[in-house]
């Protein structure tokens, strides 16, 4: 069962401020939240404002595209089931390249 939108969304905010190496304290103060709002946003009981999405990309130096980018953010029964269509849906020259790829990721 896919997860709802509003954990999807947190956990993809928390999956950035972690990338760019910030407490969760430390972002809610940058973009002017308190710290239990910004732990309801991460945990996916609150969605925020459009504003205050923009603000996380301004703060994080991204797109607000890519605080938006959620796709991958699922159990990952359900990200091998949509790989294993990809595949059997792809060329032999393409599976090669796939497999290469993965090959180099999991040395």
């Amino acid at each position: 069962m896919e997860q709802n939108l509003k954990k999807r969304l947190g956990k993809r905010i928390q999956e950035l401020r972690v990338k760019n190496g910030l407490k969760q304290a430390t972002l809610a103060e940058r973009v002017n939240l308190a710290h239990k709002s910004q732990s309801c946003i991460e945990t996916g009981k609150n969605y925020p404002s459009a504003e205050v999405v923009e603000r996380y990309a301004n703060v994080l130096n991204v797109d607000v595209a890519e605080i938006l980018d959620i796709e991958h953010i699922k159990p990952s029964s359900e990200l091998i089931a949509e790989m294993n269509v990809l595949l059997n849906n792809a060329n032999e020259k393409d599976i090669v390249t796939a497999y290469r790829i993965l090959k180099s990721l999991f040395r």
